[in-house]
């Protein structure tokens, strides 16, 4: 295909204090065999020297262009700042600190179609010698807990540059991944395509971390699941999904109304269609026999435990 007939690709990062890692991830960027339109790079007011590193690639690739807040807007609100400024058909979303492999711009556009998100699994540690596969099911019942990686995304402009994308109070990947089911869809290329670099200073949606034994998802998180409850960010992310599943997606709409319910009933009904549902709704294949259905069971507690900073604005 000629160059001249093929979409543009915007990649967008936001940087902070990323310097350490950053030109490994510039570098995996230019070396895609898709081509990319322009690098939008925008720093939430960093302290080390990722912004000279940035400058550095400027002089040498005009496509590399660089926005520096005044103040810091944080995490999401970042991505969302930078997302506007791009100007090709379709932005890929980057983090400052993984490494892309050769081929995933390549194989998302050949893969994406009219959906609104293009994902994949990813390699995900500190080191390519100790990463491993981080693959989770690719499914509306299941991305209600679990959002897909936004470092993993490929999407139409348009998609990303709609106010409606972007709902208030959760992480951002995590609005772009329900917005995307509600409206035309997302699809997954069943292969790694980037290294997800896990370290002590990355910018992300934390997680429950610490010392844990094997009851502490079970009861710490039946607290967490019901300390969520009261979040007015779940409240309004759920309602949000309830009410615009009202005539689709009936699996997703009831388990979003059963979440919004604190009675004990309702989170017994839960729990079971988690159960049932076992195949779409849990993370992994680990549903086998008594014990992976037992844990099916218990997936809105084990979730509430490790992904509760999902629903705070970072």
């Amino acid at each position: 295909m000629a160059m001249k007939d093929m979409s543009t690709i915007s990649v967008v990062m936001a940087t902070y204090n990323g310097g350490r890692y950053l030109r490994e991830q510039l570098d995996s960027i230019f070396q895609q065999t898709y081509p990319v339109h322009e690098i939008i790079i925008q720093d939430d007011c960093s302290t080390d020297d990722t912004v000279d590193i940035v400058r550095e690639y400027m002089h040498e690739h005009s496509m590399v262009k660089l926005f520096v807040n005044e103040h810091n807007l944080g995490f999401s609100l970042n991505f969302k700042s930078a997302v506007l400024k791009a100007t090709g058909d379709f932005i890929a979303i980057s983090d400052q600190d993984d490494v892309w492999f050769p081929e995933k711009l390549a194989k998302q556009m050949a893969a994406i179609g009219t959906h609104d998100v293009c994902c994949s699994p990813c390699y995900k540690g500190q080191s390519p010698e100790t990463w491993k596969l981080y693959k989770y099911k690719f499914s509306f019942e299941h991305q209600l807990f679990h959002s897909i990686y936004g470092h993993t995304m490929l999407c139409p402009r348009d998609f990303l540059q709609r106010d409606d994308s972007w709902l208030d109070g959760v992480c951002f990947d995590l609005s772009l991944t329900i917005q995307a089911y509600l409206h035309r869809g997302v699809v997954a290329v069943n292969e790694p395509l980037n290294w997800h670099r896990k370290h002590a200073n990355e910018v992300t949606i934390g997680t429950e971390t610490g010392k844990t034994n094997k009851l502490s998802p079970y009861i710490g998180g039946y607290r967490s699941y019901r300390k969520l409850q009261q979040n007015a960010n779940w409240k309004l992310l759920y309602a949000h999904v309830f009410e615009h599943t009202t005539d689709c997606h009936p699996l997703v709409h009831r388990i979003s109304g059963l979440l919004l319910k604190d009675d004990m009933l309702s989170l017994l009904r839960l729990c079971t269609i988690c159960m049932r549902h076992k195949e779409t709704i849990y993370p992994t294949n680990n549903t086998r026999g008594l014990a992976g259905s037992i844990r099916a069971f218990f997936f809105p507690f084990i979730h509430a435990y490790f992904n509760h900073k999902q629903y705070t604005i970072y």
